[in-house]
């Protein structure tokens, strides 16, 4: 029995020296999430992140100060000295070759032995095949077109765990049906249907000439800033894979809280 409680007495303190940790306020970066999109196996997708020095003392990065979650991601950062109030960055350098799928890195940021920060990058790597045949002239004049009426869609703020729909007009201008094939996400955060303009009957298909409204439902998962990239695959032979990126800040509430709290005696501007 006594064993148990010190177990449990252990454990907890371990989790609290854990959670302890990572307050370290030395490091202000702007954004610590990226999304690569498709990466085509073989090439190494590289990011840089910025981050301005918010502490007092100057920060100097070594080797052991910045470590990656696998081997396949490589960090290089700055080395010179960052004084309060400048600039550094790090750079995430992920090698897609034999790793064809959805894959999410962590670069995690150790300073003054607290966890200062934790990178996140993330995409989908696609297996590279024979290359295609360039189409010919003939052939792209015949082919249908995917154009977009905007490539970048930003949902602004969004609670917690609830889920935003943004419509985007979809337009053919091509000679022939435009089909989309499939849709992918390096998360589980964004899907969309096709539907009729000015009506919710779904379609399968755009007809040369035509537009459809495209609607996209996006669960970004984590609080603050996301950034997430939705990419569409249609028999567009000229561009076959079309990329929209998907932006929000995850917040907990909508609902603004008001500093009259019902029922208080206390409450401001009380006639009592």
């Amino acid at each position: 029995m006594f064993n148990k409680i010190w177990v449990l007495i252990a454990l907890t303190a371990s989790t609290l020296s854990f959670s302890n940790a990572q307050v370290s306020n030395d490091f202000n970066f702007p954004l610590d999430k990226f999304d690569f999109g498709i990466v085509t196996e073989g090439d190494v997708a590289t990011h840089t992140f910025e981050f301005f020095n918010a502490g007092k003392d100057t920060i100097l990065l070594k080797a052991e100060n910045v470590r990656a979650s696998c081997g396949c991601t490589t960090p290089s950062f700055s080395t010179e000295p960052i004084l309060p109030g400048q600039k550094g960055s790090i750079t995430a350098a992920f090698n897609s070759q034999g790793r064809p799928g959805v894959f999410q890195k962590t670069i995690t940021v150790y300073y003054k032995d607290q966890v200062a920060k934790m990178l996140n990058i993330k995409g989908i790597v696609e297996p590279k095949g024979p290359e295609a045949a360039t189409p010919t002239e003939a052939e792209l004049k015949k082919a249908p077109k995917l154009v977009l009426e905007k490539t970048t869609v930003n949902f602004g703020k969004v609670e917690r765990g609830h889920n935003s729909l943004y419509s985007v007009k979809l337009s053919n201008p091509g000679k022939d049906t435009l089909f989309i094939q499939k849709a992918q996400a390096a998360c589980s955060c964004a899907n969309y249907k096709l539907v009729k303009e000015k009506s919710a009957e779904e379609v399968k298909f755009v007809l040369p000439g035509k537009s459809v409204t495209l609607q996209i439902t996006y669960t970004p998962g984590t609080d603050g800033y996301n950034r997430d990239i939705l990419t569409f695959y249609s028999n567009d032979i000229a561009h076959p894979r079309t990329s929209v990126v998907l932006e929000s800040e995850v917040v907990e509430s909508l609902q603004q809280k008001s500093i009259i709290q019902e029922g208080s005696n206390n409450a401001p501007f009380s006639n009592k």
